[in-house]
């Protein structure tokens, strides 16, 4: 036999990835032929439209897509810092008031179903961490003092001006969900008698102030404005009474009033605190708001915040698998069964305390 008919015996005797492949089938003589497939080869269109239906429902689906393989990569957009559409929104750092520093990963949990992950931060060495904006997670280096934005699930860096605190990012989005321009990142600084909100875009030298003439401080009074909440491209702040305050960028930084107590809720005195925390809702730009009062805060009142009408509703939490930990964070009751009580609001503090050994 000449070499080339040996060859082209072992050829035929091959199987290509697209030829049929003979499957033994139970109780049968005969093998069954599956056609095997080449997934790498799937369309670009076709991957990409798999990638935005994962993205709607987790950013940690479409990053798992990317990783199967390079073609699928390239067929599909690299999640930026600022890219509203791969913002963790859904996950929340579960961390002592320090990262840790044994080089141990951070643990990351899902407010919607539970599930962890861990994730290996930057040394506490180099950052601290001071906050969460729509799980954005807000660190400040220790030698230059200077600010930046982290997405914990893809290890991108956005520099900022110096500062820290309650953050926020504000987005101008089309149709499609993607930023008509550069997003502008917003801080609420608080100290004990006084709030500043400033604002800066990724390469500003300078924070800018944020008009607040209309919810001026009282003179020897507790600040009228402390804390904000991110909500899907906008940020928020509570004033003392319950009133809802929305940052507006342009044309100039200022504050506007979205919705306000009526009747006998726009009372308020020095020892109520009002938050806003998320309503646990995935549908909108829906937030609760919370007022407190009493020593400690021990007692508190909850408002549905409708935006669309501008105005305050009550809101009872029974029967909305939910639980508030304030200032701002909003679990499904469900998804924590052994750690949490549901429906109910947990003072200030309490959450790191129920996680602890669990989650920490």
């Amino acid at each position: 036999m000449s070499r080339v008919d040996k060859r082209s015996r072992r050829a035929a005797g091959r199987t290509s990835a697209t030829e049929p492949v003979p499957v033994p089938v139970a109780g049968s003589d005969c093998p069954q032929l599956v056609e095997e497939r080449d997934w790498a080869q799937l369309l670009p269109d076709l991957v990409c439209k798999i990638a935005d239906d994962l993205l709607s429902d987790d950013v940690t689906e479409y990053i798992r897509l990317r990783a199967v393989c390079k073609p699928w990569r390239n067929s599909t957009s690299v999640p930026s810092t600022l890219d509203p559409r791969f913002f963790p929104r859904q996950w929340l750092l579960i961390a002592e008031e320090k990262l840790r520093r044994d080089g141990k990963p951070e643990r990351f949990v899902n407010v919607r179903t539970g599930a962890t992950l861990r994730i290996c931060l930057p040394t506490p060495k180099e950052y601290t961490y001071h906050c969460n904006a729509e799980g954005l997670l807000v660190l400040c280096h220790s030698l230059t003092d200077t600010v930046c934005l982290l997405n914990p699930l893809t290890m991108a860096f956005t520099d900022l001006p110096m500062m820290s605190t309650a953050a926020g990012v504000v987005t101008d989005i089309d149709n499609l969900g993607r930023p008509r321009s550069n997003p502008t990142v917003v801080l609420s600084l608080n100290s004990r008698m006084h709030t500043a909100i400033v604002c800066a875009l990724p390469g500003d030298s300078l924070w800018r102030a944020v008009d607040m003439s209309c919810a001026d401080d009282i003179e020897c009074e507790l600040p009228a404005i402390r804390g904000g909440l991110a909500v899907q491209g906008r940020f928020f702040v509570p004033n003392r009474a319950g009133d809802v305050l929305e940052v507006e960028v342009r044309p100039q930084p200022r504050l506007t009033y979205v919705a306000r107590q009526a009747g006998d809720e726009a009372e308020s005195g020095l020892n109520e605190r009002s938050y806003l925390v998320p309503s646990g809702n995935d549908v909108g730009a829906r937030m609760l708001l919370l007022r407190t009062w009493g020593p400690g805060n021990i007692h508190y009142e909850v408002f549905m915040v409708d935006l669309g009408n501008r105005r305050l509703t009550p809101h009872e939490m029974g029967g909305t698998d939910t639980t508030v930990f304030l200032p701002s964070v909003t679990l499904r009751s469900s998804a924590f069964p052994n750690v949490v009580v549901a429906n109910i609001a947990y003072l200030k503090g309490h959450m790191r305390s129920l996680m602890q050994g669990l989650y920490i």
